[in-house]
């Protein structure tokens, strides 16, 4: 199957392919400096700024990943518009222009309590990654067929430092204007305007990921081994199950699970952790984000050449084991000693090893003639995980913030915060051995 995965795609015209790719390139670099000027972290605050708190927080994090759930279900909607160009199209321009209604949506005063408005927030946050869900899935299976096997990693790698590049250039952008508009608003006297500032970056990284929709157009849609428009919708939902029956791609899925649910228990205490009790700043974060992913970006095309000469696994081992290491330097942080943070960022560096071999190993064990399904149950259900664990992470961070008494250990006090980020580098340590399992052939 592989050999006439390959024999498809060598149909096109290098100059033809050569162009789509570039444009690849290019979609993922605007859509990247649009999320940039966006971004978790961004919400973060804003959802900070009208009050919200732990389990609040959570939900901001996990409504995207729990409604991606649907996007199980591309296959069958795929079918009815008959083109992934036009779905992948047709989904990022929803997704771009429901961030644009975000910050008017959940303003302050536009609903009676802030409540609503951070339930408003909430709501258009997930409605905006529901529409670009299901525009990745298509894109994936898309890019499947259109990149030989061969240069993949090289060219996921490329992809996502592309995209890398756009966040850091956004976060940079963001970091200075907010920077700038908590100045202004200081001088004012107003700082209830302070959430203006955020919004107005919401909006303007929406108006850029519309942008990001037209290199789409630019690119060449080969014909898919899946048959896109030419099966049943029962016929679909059998399909729908099929990756779940592969072995080999069940030992990859087993990883890619246990890789979210270890990354979401303790995603909420850190980033508490890191803006309540080090009172880390929106620009400092935004500098350290940016560090980190400017240093990945540059690493992530070297990575896409190891992955396609050496294999995907070793890679995504050593890297997990990294990453792992990062939550110890989170522990050993305090007020006083900000700096051991650096130590995390540079851990968190690592993320371009699993982030290239994750969707490349993805690719790799997936039937071509039912790709679609594939990706989307890669996505959804590796999303699903991890939705599910940053809520219970919401849950174990209030819980142990009022019930849990602190141990002391010689010099050392493990407070709630300290006690779930071990347990995330425990968890993250095992994932370590179950993506040492994964058979790439």
């Amino acid at each position: 199957m592989v050999g006439k995965e390959i024999s498809q795609t060598e149909k096109l015209s290098p100059g033809a392919r050569r162009q789509s790719i570039v444009c690849a390139y290019l979609n993922a670099g605007l859509w990247g400096f649009g999320s940039g000027l966006t971004g978790t972290t961004l919400l973060f605050y804003l959802a900070s700024s009208y009050g919200a708190r732990g389990m609040a927080l959570s939900w901001l994090l996990a409504a995207p990943a729990l409604v991606g759930i649907l996007r199980l279900f591309t296959p069958i909607w795929l079918d009815r518009v008959g083109s992934r160009r036009t779905f992948c199209i047709r989904m990022f321009a929803l997704s771009a222009i429901v961030l644009l209604g975000l910050p008017i949506l959940s303003a302050p005063h536009v609903l009676p309590e802030a409540a609503h408005s951070i339930a408003a927030l909430t709501v258009c946050w997930a409605a905006y990654h529901l529409f670009e869900h299901f525009a990745v899935v298509a894109l994936w299976s898309w890019i499947g067929d259109l990149v030989p096997r061969r240069i993949q990693g090289r060219f996921v790698g490329r992809r996502l430092s592309w995209m890398n590049g756009g966040k850091v250039l956004g976060a940079i952008v963001s970091a200075i204007f907010a920077t700038l508009w908590r100045k202004h608003v200081e001088s004012t006297g107003h700082p209830e305007g302070l959430w203006m500032g955020f919004a107005l970056l919401a909006s303007a990284g929406a108006i850029v990921m519309l942008l990001a929709v037209w290199p789409l157009a630019k690119m060449i849609d080969p014909p898919s081994l899946s048959g896109i428009g030419s099966r049943s919708p029962r016929t679909r939902l059998r399909e729908l199950l099929i990756p779940f029956a592969d072995g080999s791609f069940l030992r990859l899925l087993f990883y890619g699970l246990w890789f979210s649910f270890a990354n979401g228990i303790a995603d909420t205490t850190s980033r508490v952790y890191l803006i309540s009790v080090l009172n880390i700043e929106y620009i400092e974060k935004r500098i350290l984000d940016s560090s980190s992913r400017g240093i990945q970006s540059l690493v992530m095309p070297w990575v896409g050449k190891q992955v396609d000469r050496r294999g995907n696994v070793p890679v995504l081992v050593v890297s997990q084991g990294l990453v792992s290491v990062s939550m110890l330097f989170l522990v050993i942080a305090t007020p006083g000693a900000k700096w051991w943070v650096l130590g995390a960022y540079a851990c968190w560096i690592a993320y371009a090893g699993t982030n290239v071999a994750r969707p490349n190993l993805m690719l790799h064990l997936s039937a071509p003639e039912y790709s679609t399904a594939y990706s989307a149950a890669w996505f959804a259900s590796t999303q699903f995980a991890y939705a599910l664990s940053a809520l219970a992470g919401g849950i174990l961070f209030d819980w142990m913030s009022d019930h849990w008494e602190p141990l002391q250990l010689g010099n050392w006090q493990i407070d709630h915060f300290a006690a779930i980020l071990l347990i995330g580098f425990l968890l993250r340590m095992i994932g370590m051995l179950w993506a040492a399992r994964i058979r790439e052939e």
